[in-house]
């Protein structure tokens, strides 16, 4: 096996050094060439220069005035005869290496600054903050799906926030043998939202791509990008893969649909609502992976399509306990990796798990105080590993359980300070980029933010009705583009960050 090894390894080293010595013999014969072309320059300007002496020696300065227009005729003749394009390269730089991924036994092969325009930058995986700074993975592919492998002083990179002006954003690039043709890119945003990442090698612009920077909490002035205003008592919100914003009016009995500039484009429920579904002051909300809205109201959930036809409806006619049983079920979260669906049954001190069809599956949790038992659970969200997050509104904390219910961890100290909480009551969790844990506590009129492990980061808000003040914050959501979503439930507003 090491033998066979080694004697690809040494077939690719041949076809590599062949590879090498092609590019450099056509390098060395550009410059042949240019030397012949200098060369002959040389020559009819060393002639120029003797006409010039001659004409100097044998006439008056009168005469060789009146001779200027003969002279200026006999210097285009001979630049005329000069081929200035030959004095440039025909490569711009040298080679870079690419390296299949697909082969470990292959070295690799050369590419040159021609083919480089044939590659494109792939390949920008999950963007992390820490403080002020952001940083994010990137490759460069060849048309092969080979990575290149590109020194660090020939790849520049740089961001350009898209429609905040055309001011570049300066990067620093890094990269480690463990992973090669893999570069990390650390910069410094002043804004958050789409921005074009422009990446060049050596003299080579490759085709831009976009990125898309998340919300930051780090950042010292955090203010909402819009209000969304002329709710009444938005509870839940959640936001559908087209970016329609789907809030639930609790007091209203309805469920709201919003465009993404925030225009109202369907009702639900509720006295003029459209559909045939009803609702008893609805709460949490949640997009299926079909496609359909999930609502919790008095004592049961129904699933809907984005038109308010029903299409399922569990829980009995009345409160009760049990499977399938709801007392005042608040805050609904989907597992991306099993489907099942996730019910703070707040009334029963307890999550209800439920399959993807609605039926049930276990429960977990009760009106117990001790570590990992619930008393009022307000709602749910789900990191990308699958792990379940619970915010318990009378205990003040917040729960980390394992799919099935196992008790993992817990964030429980309660006050006001920063990392203290006071009636913990909505959480999400920005699974696509940071992995930052939200809470909106009504106690403190704030949003707290949190790792997975419960460290605290930062929080903003405060009481009142002004930009940047909530009054019992229920409800948080993030769209596909890391927007950030508050209901604002006591000012009848949606806060968008």
């Amino acid at each position: 096996m090491v033998e066979e090894m080694i004697a690809v390894l040494r077939q690719s080293e041949r076809k590599l050094t062949k590879q090498a010595k092609r590019v450099t013999d056509d390098k060395l014969k550009v410059l042949s060439e240019q030397k012949k072309s200098a060369e002959m320059s040389l020559s009819l300007l060393e002639d120029v220069e003797i006409c010039l002496v001659q004409s100097l020696k044998t006439g008056s300065p009168q005469q060789v005035l009146r001779s200027k227009k003969q002279m200026i005729e006999c210097m285009s003749e001979v630049t005329a005869g000069i081929n200035v394009e030959k004095f440039h390269p025909g490569e711009e730089f040298d080679f870079v290496l690419n390296k299949n991924i697909k082969s470990l036994h292959h070295i690799g092969d050369i590419v040159t600054s021609s083919a480089l325009n044939q590659c494109r930058v792939k390949k920008i995986n999950r963007i992390t903050t820490a403080s002020k700074a952001v940083s994010f993975s990137l490759s460069i592919e060849a048309p092969d799906s080979s990575l290149l492998c590109v020194p660090l002083s020939s790849l520049r990179c740089s961001l350009v926030p898209v429609g905040k002006g055309d001011q570049p954003i300066h990067t620093t690039v890094t990269t480690t043998s463990t992973d090669p043709g893999v570069y990390r890119i650390q910069c410094n945003p002043s804004t958050r939202g789409t921005h074009t990442v422009k990446v060049q090698v050596n003299d080579v612009h490759l085709k831009d791509t976009s990125l898309v920077i998340p919300f930051n909490p780090y950042l010292d002035n955090i203010t909402p990008v819009r209000t969304i205003t002329e709710l009444k008592t938005p509870y839940g919100v959640a936001v559908s893969g087209h970016n329609h914003i789907i809030i639930t009016e609790c007091n209203s009995d309805c469920v709201t649909i919003l465009n993404r500039e925030g225009k109202k484009v369907n009702s639900l429920g509720g006295k003029e609502g459209n559909g045939n579904v009803k609702f008893s002051s609805p709460r949490g909300v949640a997009i299926t992976p079909d496609k359909f809205i999930l609502v919790s109201d008095d004592h049961r959930i129904q699933k809907i399509s984005m038109d308010g036809c029903l299409i399922a409806s569990v829980g009995k006619e009345k409160r009760g306990s049990g499977p399938l049983k709801f007392n005042n079920p608040r805050g609904i979260a989907i597992s991306h990796i099993t489907g099942q669906v996730y019910i703070a049954d707040s009334g029963n001190h307890c999550i209800q798990v439920l399959n993807p069809d609605l039926t049930f599956s276990l429960s977990f949790g009760s009106k117990k105080s001790a570590n990992g038992l619930l008393e009022c659970p307000s709602d749910i969200a789900i990191d990308s590993q699958g792990l379940v997050y619970v915010a318990d509104y009378d205990n003040h904390l917040i729960l980390k359980f394992s799919p099935d219910g196992k008790f993992v961890d817990q964030f429980d100290t309660e006050g006001s300070g920063p990392g203290q909480l006071s009636g913990p009551f909505g959480i999400t969790i920005d699974t696509a980029a940071t992995g930052l844990v939200y809470v909106s506590e009504c106690g403190n009129a704030r949003i707290s933010v949190f790792t997975s492990d419960g460290v605290f980061v930062s929080s903003f808000g405060s009481e009142g009705s002004n930009i940047g003040q909530f009054i019992n914050p229920f409800g948080l959501a993030f769209d596909k583009n890391r927007f950030f979503y508050v209901c604002d439930f006591g000012n009848g507003r949606l806060v968008v960050y």
